[in-house]
């Protein structure tokens, strides 16, 4: 019987995903992890969603702008199948690296799709298949306090300050059910990056933690 870090080893690449309400951090905490990764040898890249470069992306793109009118349920089968039509990139992603970070993957569509009233069952099964992710990192701030971090015009979930808000509390109510580490999101860049490495140095399977 295999052990989970053998079985995660024999399939490639170990998913890391970030998560967090709208303006948290998590692209910028992507891309430091990612770098920080490549400085110690190991191979890494960096997925993100929604990808908003497929075609049922470009509908995300619409309806998040407020161009497009969908039920709670079609939003959030868009934002499934938009991890469905990258598929092939995510198994690619796996097969030529040993790290995989996503930011933001099957956990937000759990999260955001339970605040918007719809079953915690019925949107993990909307998931069903796609590769699973090893370590899930909450980044976890006040959202009304992460206004100022993303100036400028911001898509209809980004203005809907109610929803954030749902948003956050069940990243911490989900957090125990599932396993996800929450990180304190509210410090510097380099205060919550220095907190990512040691959850991520005291979370992967020893062959990889021993090179790090």
């Amino acid at each position: 019987m295999k052990t989970r870090d053998s079985a995660s080893l024999s399939r490639g690449g170990r998913i890391i995903s970030i998560e967090g309400v709208d303006a948290v951090g998590k692209s910028t905490q992507s891309l430091h992890l990612q770098t920080w990764f490549k400085s110690k040898g190991v191979k890494v890249t960096s997925l993100s969603f929604p990808d908003y470069e497929t075609p049922i992306g470009r509908e995300i793109k619409a309806f998040l702008a407020g161009k497009r009118t969908f039920q709670a349920e079609v939003r959030h089968m868009l934002f499934a199948a938009n991890r469905w039509e990258k598929l092939a990139a995510i198994r690619e992603s796996q097969i030529e690296n040993e790290v995989v970070i996503v930011n933001r993957y099957t956990e937000s569509n759990l999260v955001y799709g339970v605040a918007n009233g719809l079953r915690l069952e019925w949107l993990a099964a909307l998931e069903q298949g796609l590769p699973k992710s090893d370590l899930v990192i909450v980044l976890d701030a006040p959202s009304m306090a992460l206004t100022s971090r993303r100036p400028g015009p911001k898509d209809s979930y980004e203005k809907d300050h109610e929803m954030q808000f749902r948003v956050q509390s069940l990243y911490r109510e989900l957090a125990p059910k599932f396993g996800w580490i929450i990180v304190d999101g509210s410090r510097s860049v380099r205060g919550v990056h220095d907190s990512i490495i040691k959850v991520v140095k005291g979370s992967l399977d020893a062959r990889l933690r021993a090179r790090l």
